[in-house]
């Protein structure tokens, strides 16, 4: 049989990262299938349980969420009873989402499942795959979240990478050219001999 590296290794790298996030991601919406949230309400409140009475903008940022997604979780979650919105006294823009009762008894509920869950998903690493390799993936996993951009922006981004790569080749150019032009109008002046 064939190791899973050379199965792999004609997939595209963003569809293999996309398969094994829908295979994790069925794996928990199994595990949540009978509880009172789903995953993605699990993660944003997962960053309440870590830092209460966020601002949603930076609670949406947090859990890797658009500003749609957030809201619409934020409605979900407010609804059931595990979370409220208040606006802050000192500039009433600004919303801030904090746990309820519910919210943190939730926790309580779901932290020992999430680290059995957590668990089981560390152990099938382990199985297949040396510590050193699993940091390796964590970081490669933690440079996707953090250095690329959402959607669209990835390809501005790269576009503007492109830009400034281009723009600094051609001042390189530009300038070799002018030294030498220079170096052509420069007299030779020896010593009569």
């Amino acid at each position: 049989m064939a190791d899973r590296g050379e199965q792999m290794s004609g997939v595209p790298l963003g569809f293999a990262l996309g398969a094994a996030t829908r295979k994790l991601a069925k794996f928990y919406a199994r595990a949540l299938a009978d509880g009172p949230v789903t995953p993605a309400q699990l993660a944003l409140l997962r960053q309440l349980w870590t830092e209460d009475g966020q601002q949603l903008r930076l609670l949406s940022q947090r859990a890797q969420l658009d500003a749609t997604s957030a809201t619409w979780l934020v409605d979900q979650l407010e609804a059931g009873g595990f979370l409220e919105r208040r606006r802050t006294d000192a500039d009433r823009r600004i919303v801030r989402v904090w746990l309820t009762d519910a919210g943190r008894r939730l926790r309580t509920t779901l932290e020992p499942e999430i680290a059995r869950w957590e668990e089981a998903i560390a152990e099938t690493f382990a199985a297949h795959h040396p510590a050193e390799e699993i940091a390796t993936f964590r970081a490669v996993l933690a440079t996707i979240i953090a250095a690329f951009p959402e959607g669209d922006d990835l390809w501005a981004a790269r576009s503007a990478l492109w830009d400034t790569r281009l723009d600094a080749l051609k001042a390189f150019v530009e300038a070799d050219t002018e030294g030498a032009t220079d170096g052509d109008n420069a007299t030779d002046e020896r010593p009569d001999d």
